[in-house]
């Protein structure tokens, strides 16, 4: 904890002595060839975790094991993260943007846990005057952290994964006020060991959709999407016979805005059928699996009332699989809203709070219920247009009817930002 007071004060010093002559204007960005902007970034950033393993700090004096899975340790993490985004623009057409960023994680006395991600990222945005209209988003992110994928698997533990989530769409203004797309996505996910083989899948999923204009910038749609699972990893002397493999039917409906209106993002929602391939996990029949059809979403809106408020609002609820060879899976439905707020120009206030519930079909007789409670609140101050500090805080909290997966999570986090 020492540590973290002296890297605070650091900071307030930072805030202190260095110059603030400029106006608060957009960070970096001094780079520019013509169309094209190059930005690199740096941040150095010092977190205090005070649960660093995810345990819920008990102890089970029949089962010594178990009360070191659950073992509540801290520990100060130096991040690194580098940066660089490479944006050009289509003029009148729209815009090209790649990006890195990196985040190497150092820690002060559990150096074992030390770990790096990476990821790379890709976003086209075109509109032909003829009409056409094409999309690309595309993010691969290679991890190690321990912060564990969507589906809640081994949360606290290091594991080396690579994940790749492309999404694209064609579309065609067949009048001013109406047009229509077709949808493609694709999701792979693969981890390092062949111990964690029941997590490495690919999803397939295509879409056909349409929207029509109701009011000056804003679009109401309907879209339909066919999906594919097919689990990739298969232990030694395994079958792929029994596996997790499923198909799924999604109609959504929502809203979207053009990207100059005051509300962006999209409220979206939908319904959603999913069937197994493989009605068993074994050839014993004695573990079945259970078709599961529900409600979904996958809503996420910002508003920007005036220049120095943004606000944005989140809604999801999705069907996950726990792994390849069970029968487990839950709905993870989350409703989160956050701020930030801009004073005097040079300060950046960010506050958000998260809900998510977490409902899973086993064990029959009492099935595992989370509850998740997440709220981060911090203070950015941009010195100049090249430079910022900031200090924030987040908690994180998992109440489960099965002890084992509950813990609580502070960290208190000063960082030190480069742009140019």
């Amino acid at each position: 904890m020492k540590k973290t007071w002296m890297f605070a004060l650091a900071i307030v010093a930072l805030l202190m002595i260095l110059p603030s002559q400029l106006p608060a204007q957009q960070q970096g960005g001094r780079l520019k060839f013509g169309n094209l902007t190059v930005l690199p970034s740096l941040e150095t950033q010092g977190v205090y975790d005070d649960n660093i393993y995810m345990g819920n700090g008990k102890d089970y004096p029949a089962d010594p094991a178990q009360t070191q899975t659950e073992k509540k340790e801290s520990d100060w993490i130096t991040h690194l993260k580098p940066g660089l985004a490479l944006n050009y623009v289509l003029p009148e057409r729209g815009s090209v943007n790649l990006g890195y960023q990196g985040d190497f994680a150092f820690y002060d006395k559990n150096t074992s846990n030390n770990w790096k991600n990476n990821q790379g990222s890709l976003m086209v945005d075109y509109k032909a005057p003829g009409g056409l209209i094409l999309g690309v988003n595309e993010l691969y992110v290679r991890s190690e952290d321990p912060y564990g994928s969507a589906d809640q698997y081994n949360v606290g533990r290091v594991t080396k994964r690579w994940t790749n989530d492309l999404k694209t769409r064609v579309g065609y203004n067949i009048m001013a006020n109406f047009r229509t797309f077709l949808y493609y996505n694709n999701y792979k996910q693969q981890y390092q060991d062949i111990a964690d083989y029941s997590q490495d899948y690919t999803d397939n999923e295509f879409g056909v959709g349409a929207e029509t204009r109701f009011l000056p910038k804003t679009w109401g749609f309907l879209r339909y999407h066919y999906g594919v699972r097919g689990y990739n990893t298969i232990p030694a002397g395994g079958t792929d016979a029994f596996n997790s493999d499923s198909k799924w039917h999604r109609v959504s409906t929502g809203l979207t805005w053009d990207a100059d209106a005051k509300l962006s993002g999209e409220l979206n929602v939908g319904y959603q059928w999913r069937k197994y391939d493989h009605e068993y996990t074994s050839a014993a029949h004695t573990s079945r699996r259970d078709d599961k059809n529900t409600w979904v979403a996958a809503t996420s809106i910002n508003f920007q009332p005036t220049v120095t408020t943004f606000f944005t609002f989140n809604l999801s609820r999705a069907v996950r699989d726990t792994a390849s060879d069970t029968n487990e899976l839950f709905t993870d439905t989350s409703v989160g809203v956050s701020v930030q707020q801009t004073i005097l120009t040079k300060f950046a206030l960010n506050a958000g709070l998260t809900y998510s519930k977490n409902e899973y079909n086993l064990p029959v007789a009492n099935a595992r219920t989370d509850d998740n409670y997440l709220a981060n609140i911090g203070l950015d101050y941009n010195i100049q247009d090249w430079i910022g500090v900031g200090v924030a805080y987040n908690y994180n909290r998992k109440d489960s009817n099965i002890e084992t997966n509950s813990f609580t999570d502070n960290k208190f986090m000063a960082s030190l930002r480069l742009y140019y």
